[in-house]
């Protein structure tokens, strides 16, 4: 099974007394590892936000997470591997917009605090916040 794992911090206070990038490696590659699964690589971001947005275009603004999601358009990824779901969202339309992507490749995510999570589970906030986000792109669409 191929993976590819997903680390970031938003601030050098967190990286120092919380979850530090180097720490998300090593709980990532040694989850992998026991797991008997390919890491492919770990994409990262540091000193930015989980909730990094640009609203104009409905994009996520992080470097490293567009890197992984281009990387899943090339090679088959089965999960994305996370210590926790709040690396890679800190809101919930950044939580949609990456389950958007995901879906689309087929692709899940693991996380190892979280170890049942799964995109493909119904949560009622997603519902909500799907359904804005359709109401936030044909605004755009009729700008156009």
């Amino acid at each position: 099974m191929n993976v590819a794992g997903y680390i970031r911090v938003s601030t050098q206070g967190q990286a120092r007394d919380g979850y530090s990038l180097k720490y998300q490696e090593e709980e990532i590659k040694a989850y992998c590892e026991e797991q008997g699964w390919n890491l492919i690589h770990i994409f990262r971001d540091e000193g930015i936000s989980g909730a990094k947005l640009n609203e104009e275009a409905l994009e996520i603004d992080r470097v490293g997470l567009q890197e992984m999601l281009a990387h899943l358009s090339s090679v088959r990824i089965d999960y994305v591997v996370v210590l926790n779901t709040s690396q890679l969202w800190r809101s919930d339309i950044v939580k949609v917009l990456i389950h958007r992507e995901l879906r689309k490749y087929g692709c899940d995510i693991k996380s190892i605090r979280q170890p049942f999570y799964s995109i493909h589970k119904k949560d009622p906030n997603d519902l909500l916040v799907n359904g804005l986000m359709r109401l936030f792109q044909l605004k755009q669409d009729n700008r156009e």
